[in-house]
């Protein structure tokens, strides 16, 4: 079965980061999902590869890792008895 030559535009808009095919991939993706005719397996599967065209267009987001407090030895409950 031969692909769709705007299947074939869309993974190669991923494969070099063009941000104008990029931006048309996205559109393309939503109108295919838009489709009063689409079936679900098509409206699944246009989704998905949206969400594949969005990893590419958006930054990876960092993990905000916060300081933790040392805590100090001997405090809190049950830790020795009380003088």
């Amino acid at each position: 079965m031969a692909r769709f030559s705007e299947v074939d535009r869309i993974e190669a808009a991923i494969k070099n980061k063009s941000a104008k095919e990029l931006e048309w991939s996205i559109w393309y993706c939503q109108m295919r999902q838009r489709l009063p005719s689409a079936l679900k397996s098509h409206v699944k599967y246009w989704s998905e590869m949206e969400d594949r065209v969005r990893q590419v267009t958006e930054p990876p987001v960092a993990e905000v890792k916060y300081p933790v407090k040392k805590k100090r030895s001997g405090r809190g409950l049950g830790m020795g008895p009380v003088d």
